[in-house]
């Protein structure tokens, strides 16, 4: 495979998905081949090869429906290989790739990674992190790095019949066990209700609640957060997960916790204007 060589702005952000995807991996949060990261390094990525064939090039098996937005033509993404393992991204040339979306937004060009294999693939959630970071860029917002993990307490809030179907309740027993998650998720936790993953209906729900809110919940299954870059997108998540485990800690100890007041909550806000 014909290969390039990387300028230091894309390594730069390779590399905080390196140290993004160990924290993942030692947190518990990215069992086997789990969770997912991409970010799009188009606009620092310098220029592109004039003679694209060279590349191996991979049509999405099936275009349609779910296919790649078409204004995401000619963008280029580090990505997470399919099947493979958040930890194993300390070598991101063999765990993810480097590839352009095609000029007709129907496949990509893997430019750089992936093994050395020519048919090498991306992870299949690929294409709803493309519509994510698509949307956020049309709505002028910097975020060009998507986040999936599994973290354990978020989940298990999400298996709570009295919080996991409401996103302003989720969100406040989360903001009221520490301060801090009240400063650094200021838009709150979204919960996508449980649908099948890699569905097109999931897809559509994160996008929307991304929209919203710092965090998105899979109910039953996970987190998603999007970031300027790889730590900013776990950041989001693991000050998240830390108002989860306080709660759920209390709870395990027997008592219901008293958390912080909303008056203090409203205070934070305005104090920090949040």
């Amino acid at each position: 495979m014909t290969k390039i060589t990387l300028n230091g702005l894309v390594i730069e952000q390779i590399s905080k998905v390196s140290e993004a995807g160990q924290y993942l991996w030692q947190r518990e949060w990215a069992e086997r081949n789990g969770g997912n990261i991409s970010v799009d390094l188009t606009e620092i990525f310098g220029e592109v090869p004039s003679d694209l064939s060279v590349f191996p090039h991979c049509f999405l098996k099936s275009v349609g429906e779910f296919a790649f937005p078409k204004e995401s033509a000619g963008h280029i993404f580090f990505v997470k290989g399919t099947g493979e393992r958040i930890r194993d991204l300390n070598a991101p040339e063999n765990a993810g790739c480097v590839l352009r979306i095609d000029d007709q937004a129907n496949g990509y060009h893997v430019l750089w990674g992936g093994r050395g294999l020519d048919d090498y693939a991306p992870t299949s959630e690929f294409i709803s992190h493309v519509e994510i970071i698509m949307a956020k860029q049309r709505i002028g917002s910097h975020d060009r790095c998507v986040m999936h993990t599994h973290p354990i307490e978020l989940i298990m809030l999400s298996h709570h019949p009295e919080y996991a179907h409401d996103d302003a309740l989720y969100t406040q027993m989360c903001w009221q066990m520490l301060p801090e998650v009240r400063a650094f998720v200021p838009r709150g936790i979204g919960i996508v209700p449980y649908c099948m993953p890699g569905s097109q209906k999931l897809a559509n729900g994160t996008t929307e609640k991304l929209m919203s809110y710092d965090v998105a919940i899979w109910e039953k299954h996970g987190a998603v957060a999007t970031g300027k870059d790889a730590l900013e997108a776990f950041d989001y998540i693991d000050v998240a997960n830390k108002g989860a485990k306080l709660f759920l800690g209390c709870l395990a100890s027997g008592f219901v916790p008293e958390g912080v007041s909303s008056a203090d909550l409203l205070d934070l806000k305005e104090t920090f204007n949040l």
